[in-house]
């Protein structure tokens, strides 16, 4: 290399130096608070809970059972088995996010060092894509395999002169790994196959004028092993017949590729990415910028699956939101910066860890700022009675990630939308919102209680005027056991959003700044 900062042996030591303080960085926001507000985060928690009960780690009833574990998404319901035998349910909620975290981030360096084939610091910068918005919705079982699909990537690749039973055999073991952190990730890991082999495949032709089918079809093996024991013993896999949906927005796909890359703050945004934009600028200007060409068809065939991806798949929401995030870790381990004299480099690193200290210092103030919110429904939570059932309405309409006003930007701070299943942690109450589809989760609803997980479904009801609060109570009465003593409660968010007079039958039971409980009598 023309300078000792970009030696290998230079750029290893200042790996090795800088990465343990950008990981600390990263990990800061998770000390700010004991319940990260994150969308689907409480649910996560609350199916760690049971599963912990059900093992017998943690000691209260349940009103769940266990199923199988051989889903494509059960990445946390897994580290469930080993956290919690060490540590209660909401630290190792707190512990499995750090490793989701710092997975992402070392898979994206172990990328970057597959392809490059050297240790550098440039891909550090992933440390300000870890806090985004796929995140906030709490899609912690994706981006776990995110994280693992990079280590994936980079085995393969490091792999690539090794003999064709070795990448066979190692292959298999990476794609069922991805495939059970999740479904979507392990498709990803797929596609990057497929236009690694094509690659492959159509230089070798360049060079020889024949056809590598074997390099198609060495990768082709694993991905078809893995598809194969999904189908054959998956519950998921009967879920295949759902029809796919799409989002009927034109600007849908422009407006995720940005927003989920970002963090909800737009000034924070813009203070950390405009100058790390200008840095990559000025780098490919002074031509310091250089990209491993050979990835070009793979993330080309990522960016194509993301336009074809739809917004449902396999009941999942927001399928195609999730890809950017996945494709912008692997565009950044594809390239990298080199010939930096040391005193650019070393203004360029003091500048960027300025910036990832602000930006993960901001972000825990948020976090810190919503932990008086989430403590005010625990404390309500924790004055229910023991057996209680909890149902959940909403009287206002759901956090979006297409938000276009102040109102509906609000909901995402924080995002309530399933805070009522952290009422189940620790206790025998029933939250039968909480996500517990034997097609998707490991865990599934006890026989006497799917009358009332039918009835509530997967998320609150929407409740805006007082006659559709009535309609749901009315509901909840019907579907009561006979000659079981009532012990129904609701949660109602945002209840000042509802119009009309609150319907007779219910018992304030407590009240906070976002919300009322009730007791259904």
């Amino acid at each position: 290399m023309h300078s000792n900062v970009a030696s290998d042996d230079a750029g290893r030591r200042v790996t090795f130096a800088l990465s343990p303080i950008v990981f600390v960085i990263v990990l800061l926001p998770l000390f700010a608070t004991t319940i990260p507000p994150l969308h689907d985060y409480p649910f996560h928690l609350a199916r760690m809970d049971a599963i912990a009960a059900l093992t017998g780690e943690v000691h209260h009833p349940t009103h769940y059972q266990l199923g199988s574990f051989l889903l494509p998404n059960v990445a946390m319901d897994v580290a469930a088995l080993g956290l919690t035998a060490l540590l209660p349910p909401l630290l190792a909620g707190r512990v499995f996010l750090g490793i989701v975290l710092l997975t992402m981030l070392s898979g994206t360096m172990a990328l970057h060092r597959a392809i490059h084939g050297r240790f550098s610091p440039w891909p550090l910068l992933a440390a300000f894509l870890m806090y985004n918005w796929i995140f906030l919705f709490g899609f912690i079982n994706y981006l776990f395999g995110v994280g693992v699909m990079l280590w994936s990537l980079a085995v393969w690749l490091r792999m690539a002169r090794s003999g064709v039973a070795a990448r066979v055999l190692v292959g298999s073991l990476l794609a069922l790994v991805t495939m059970f952190c999740h479904l979507v990730a392990f498709g990803l890991f797929a596609v990057a196959l497929a236009g690694l082999a094509l690659t492959e495949t159509f230089s070798r032709w360049r060079r020889t004028g024949k056809l590598a089918v074997g390099a198609v079809l060495i990768p082709a093996v694993p991905v078809g092993l893995a598809l194969a024991l999904f189908v054959a013993l998956s519950p998921t896999a009967g879920e295949a017949g759902q029809p796919f949906l799409y989002a009927s927005w034109f600007g849908w796909k422009p407006l995720v590729a940005y927003r989920t890359l970002s963090w909800p703050i737009p000034w924070l945004n813009v203070v950390t990415f405009v100058p790390l934009a200008a840095l990559l600028g000025i780098a490919a200007w002074r031509r310091r910028l250089v990209a491993a060409w050979f990835m070009a068809l793979p993330i080309a065939l990522l960016g194509v699956t993301f336009l074809l991806m739809p917004n449902n798949l396999f009941g999942g929401q927001y399928a195609d939101a999730r890809l950017p995030i996945a494709i912008a870790l692997v565009c950044l381990a594809t390239i990298d910066i080199r010939a930096v004299p040391p005193r650019a480099f070393a203004v360029c690193a003091a500048f960027a860890m300025a910036l990832l200290l602000l930006r993960g210092a901001v972000i825990a103030g948020q976090w810190r700022a919503s932990a008086p919110v989430i403590a005010e429904y625990r404390d309500a939570f924790a004055r229910l009675p023991p057996d209680a059932t909890l149902y959940v309405a909403s009287a206002e309409p759901f956090p979006k990630l297409a938000y276009d006003s102040p109102a509906e930007y609000a909901r995402w701070n924080p995002p309530l939308k399933h805070v009522v299943s952290l009422a189940s942690i620790g206790t025998d109450v029933f939250v039968p919102a909480t996500f517990a589809d034997r097609t998707q989760q490991p865990i599934s609803v006890l026989p006497d209680d799917r009358p009332m997980k039918k009835l509530q479904g997967d998320n609150p009801f929407l409740t805006p005027t007082a006659e559709s609060l009535a309609e749901v109570v009315a509901q909840v009465r019907a579907a009561r056991k006979a000659g079981v003593p009532s012990g129904d409660f609701l949660l109602l968010l945002r209840p000042k959003a509802m119009t009309g007079v609150l319907p007779a039958g219910l018992t304030q039971f407590a009240l906070g700044g976002s919300f009322a409980l009730f007791r259904i009598n």
